[in-house]
């Protein structure tokens, strides 16, 4: 007897929710033809306020329990044998995950993921607020992901996000507000409070960036409303609560490779600790600690060099003494030329 097989039906549901979300949207959804599937089941075609953006990607739509893990909240995508295809496709291609009891879809980058996870023979990933797919996400924060552009959220959704326990939903938190609501002195509260509560695996690295626009420094760039004066004025006695810990915390994101330098996140440091009122204090107290890494002691001895020149060497001497490579180096440096300055 002839049969339709309830995995059909569950994947046409998939399949209609996200045609659904993206035409509602007014964005176009251009199915592929089943006998044309070589691992892509749609195009999808960006539309904005009647404008075409001039932005295509492919899509692969998963549907049903087996996709989604509810104890892990997390989704689970074959590869198979598509592995070759995704990766050499012209387009940026993109998984769904359609869950028929939750009603929503869950995205995923998958020609990211791939390249990143060379091994893979799944592709597994978080379902968030951060990658969840509705016909209101789809405007708000899928199309902004996928162009390159701020997602739109409004105050009080960024900043419970923000506090969320799960890293997607806090960085996309953190994101809207610095990018959104630069001149709210609440958001800034809520950036320092995160930096100094959070622990350092739990922290963007790209805070550090956004956090030194208060201070600023040459490699400051803007995208949309600038950070005013009087917000700079107001937010910088809040940094007044960075102390011992917190620089050496500071210290700690410093690219090993990349040390300071013009471009790195160890010039949004510098510049961070530099603005401080306590800051030479901090860096001589970093500098004797012989318990705490070298490379911090090190990256202290630069920044203090850095703002005192001759004055900071007897400062660095005893780190020298001690062995260090680049404290004599910073030494030998300050002494041939008065100073040192990474960023020249």
């Amino acid at each position: 007897m002839t049969t339709y097989k309830q995995s059909a039906v569950t994947a046409k549901e998939g399949i209609n929710f996200i045609r659904s979300s993206v035409e509602s949207a007014g964005s176009l959804f251009i199915k592929i033809d089943q006998e044309n599937d070589l691992g892509i089941d749609a195009l999808l075609e960006f539309i904005r306020g009647e404008q075409p953006l001039n932005k295509q990607i492919a899509v692969q739509i998963k549907s049903g329990r087996s996709y989604y893990n509810p104890d892990a909240t997390e989704c689970v995508f074959p590869v198979g044998a598509h592995r070759q295809y995704w990766e050499n496709h012209p387009l940026p291609v993109f998984g769904f995950v359609y869950v028929p009891v939750l009603k929503i879809a869950y995205w995923v980058n998958l020609k990211g993921y791939l390249k990143e996870n060379r091994a893979a023979t799944v592709v597994r990933f978080p379902a968030t607020e951060a990658n969840r797919l509705d016909p209101s996400s789809f405007t708000r924060i899928f199309i902004p992901a996928v162009v390159g552009t701020i997602p739109t959220l409004e105050l009080d959704e960024a900043f419970r996000l923000a506090r969320s326990n799960k890293p997607d939903e806090r960085y996309l938190g953190l994101l809207v507000l610095f990018r959104r609501f630069p001149n709210v002195l609440s958001v800034w509260e809520e950036l320092i409070t995160t930096f100094v509560e959070r622990s350092a695996d739990e922290i963007p690295p790209v805070l550090l960036y956004w956090l030194a626009h208060i201070p600023g420094h040459g490699d400051i760039c803007y995208y949309g409303e600038t950070v005013s004066e009087s917000t700079r004025a107001n937010v910088k006695p809040i940094f007044r609560r960075l102390g011992y810990k917190e620089v050496v915390k500071l210290l700690s994101f410093i690219d090993s490779e990349s040390g300071i330098g013009r471009g790195t996140i160890g010039q949004s440091v510098e510049a961070l600790v530099s603005s401080l009122p306590q800051a030479a204090e901090l860096l001589r107290k970093i500098i004797l600690t012989d318990s705490l890494d070298l490379s911090i002691r090190e990256y202290s001895a630069l920044i203090l060099a850095m703002n005192e020149g001759p004055q900071a060497l007897d400062d660095i001497a005893p780190l020298a003494s001690a062995g260090s490579w680049h404290a004599n180096e910073i030494i030998r440096h300050v002494r041939e030329y008065g100073g040192i300055n990474p960023y020249a």
